[in-house]
């Protein structure tokens, strides 16, 4: 039998190494990785095939370890989970065999009692999976794990709520399960987007939030004709406070178990439950203007994320909106004020494009060209239409018959299509336009070239020139071919060379002069420039 496949979730490098030491030692049991944070143990533990158990210390953050053991147990029913604790209490083991751990294990056990905790939850696991496999489960055993794309933006009227809806749309026509939920609990108004009228919330999934069921998402969720599954935020802003980030990461956990992509709408402002979904999210996007205030009110909310320890800047991601040519601040400038990934997309500057689908609460009535391929290259290079897993049509209590979006309006090629149209006809006018200037660089940085050549010949020249005419002061010829032993033809031709014994306040200086060719089309004279070096003539005698 093979060892058991062991993953550990640490909070220093000590405690890493005194458990890593013991391991060692085991000869049934394999350490394949280990972990500093809660984000690194939820997102690798599904992708490791034939994991058995996973050890996770009780001061692993920024998740709570509790909440941490319930993610993994509903995600992945067939690990066992193993608390390790600096102290054993009563407490202690209740609530970790309440939230779905197998095992309470002292941070100083033993080698013998490591092995046998292991031994024992590997073969639970081990167990379990052979049981499922065998019932045949239409549900895959790592269950399914959508990705979670939250957009921010950094101040009001930037455009974040018209954007989420648009990517969510076309990644829905698509094809993909895609659900989108308003966190904008205060000020959120995706109704008036889709001109929707629906009488659930993400509210009313807050009590339930430990134990969400099928049944009580598909009450809480408006389905688009478009396929669009939408979760929104309360009519009623004051009650966005019962929406906790307990609750929130609760209620994302339990959608992306069920879809192929959920997009977030966080808003301008940061609260407990946004705080939650950028934390969680794969993707975090950050929207701002080409403006400075949006800007700055853009760092602000990068230099928050990272002093709360809910996102560090390295991986977060920019969308710049509004852009024209015409603006001062353009996205390069944009890049290195944020100091953050961009992504290479830009939303143009279409203000009035957007009004009669914004009015009249019909994205469908967005029909410019610019904005819509601007959109369907951002969902690209986010990756939004990536293929989802494939799965049976039914599903363990019943949950196909709801989950199941509307067949797409526009298959991805068509889509595709849309994004690159008419790129390799704008391609070519650009190369067109780029190559004159090209071919002048090319031919200035070859005229810097042979002037510095020619520069450091004569130079070489005139020393050679100074030192034989201080032993032959009146031989011009020996001078001449002394000279020339420097160079390199056709440097040295007659044509191209010449050298003269200057007297200069009775100081006597070798001058050579070679002529370089001139390649570019300004050049002062029409085949060659000359370029000089000096030396002189020391008298030895």
């Amino acid at each position: 039998m093979s060892n058991y496949q062991v993953m550990l979730g640490v909070p220093s490098a000590e405690l890493e190494d005194a458990l890593t030491a013991r391991f060692e030692e085991l000869t049934d049991a394999d350490l394949v990785s280990t972990h500093w944070s809660s984000r690194e143990v939820s997102e690798t533990v599904g992708k490791i095939q034939g994991l058995d158990v996973v050890l996770i210390h009780e001061s692993l953050g920024p998740l709570p370890v509790l909440d941490l053991i319930r993610d993994i147990s509903g995600n992945h029913p067939q690990l066992a989970v193993i608390l390790v604790v600096d102290e054993v209490e009563s407490d202690t083991f209740t609530n970790a065999m309440e939230a779905g751990a197998r095992s309470v294990l002292p941070a100083n056990a033993t080698i013998e009692q490591i092995s046998a905790r292991v031994s024992t939850a590997a073969e639970w696991s081990r167990t379990l999976r052979r049981h499922l496999e065998a019932a045949s489960l239409d549900v895959p055993m790592t269950g399914r794990h959508a990705s979670i794309v939250s957009f921010t933006g950094s101040k009001g009227g930037v455009g974040t709520t018209t954007t989420v809806i648009h990517l969510a749309r076309l990644t829905a026509k698509a094809g993909r399960r895609v659900c989108l939920v308003d966190l904008d609990l205060q000020m959120g108004d995706v109704p008036g987007y889709f001109d929707l009228k629906h009488r659930r919330s993400i509210v009313d999934l807050v009590e339930a939030a430990d134990d969400i069921s099928a049944s009580m998402l598909a009450d809480a969720l408006y389905v688009h004709p478009d396929g669009l599954h939408i979760l929104l935020a309360p009519d009623h802003g004051e009650r966005g406070e019962d929406v906790t980030g307990s609750a929130t990461r609760k209620i994302l956990g339990a959608l992306r178990s069920r879809y192929d992509l959920v997009v977030v709408d966080c808003g301008s402002t940061m609260t407990e439950a946004t705080a939650m979904a950028v934390e969680l999210s794969d993707t975090a996007v950050v929207l701002t203007n080409p403006d400075l205030p949006a800007l700055r009110s853009a760092q602000r909310i990068i230099a928050m994320w990272e002093r709360l320890q809910i996102r560090e800047s390295t991986n977060v991601t920019g969308l710049l909106m509004r852009h024209s040519r015409k603006n001062e601040i353009q996205p390069d400038f944009a890049r290195k004020l944020l100091g953050i990934t961009m992504l290479r997309t830009t939303v143009p500057a279409a203000y009035r494009a957007v009004e009669a689908a914004s009015n009249t609460g019909s994205p469908d009535r967005l029909t410019d060209e610019s904005l819509l391929k601007a959109y369907g290259q951002l969902a690209g290079e986010l990756e939004m239409f990536a293929s989802s897993e494939k799965t049976d049509e039914k599903e363990t209590g019943g949950e196909a018959s709801w989950l199941d979006a509307a067949k797409p309006a526009t298959p991805a090629k068509g889509l595709r299509r849309l994004t690159r149209k008419g790129d390799s006809g704008a391609g070519i006018v650009e190369f067109a336009l780029v190559t004159p200037f090209l071919c002048i660089a090319g031919l200035l940085v070859l005229q810097i070239l042979l002037i510095g050549l020619g520069g450091m010949y004569a130079t070489h020249a005139a020393n050679e020139g100074a030192r034989q005419a201080a032993v032959t002061p009146n031989d011009y010829d020996a001078i001449v071919e002394e000279s020339t032993k420097r160079i390199i033809g056709p440097w040295d031709d007659e044509e191209n060379f010449s050298l003269e014994l200057v007297n200069q306040h009775g100081a006597v200086y070798v001058n050579v002069t070679i002529e370089t060719p001139a390649v570019i089309p300004w050049a002062p004279t029409p085949d060659t420039w000359d370029v000089s070096g000096s030396a002189r003539v020391l008298d030895e005698r």
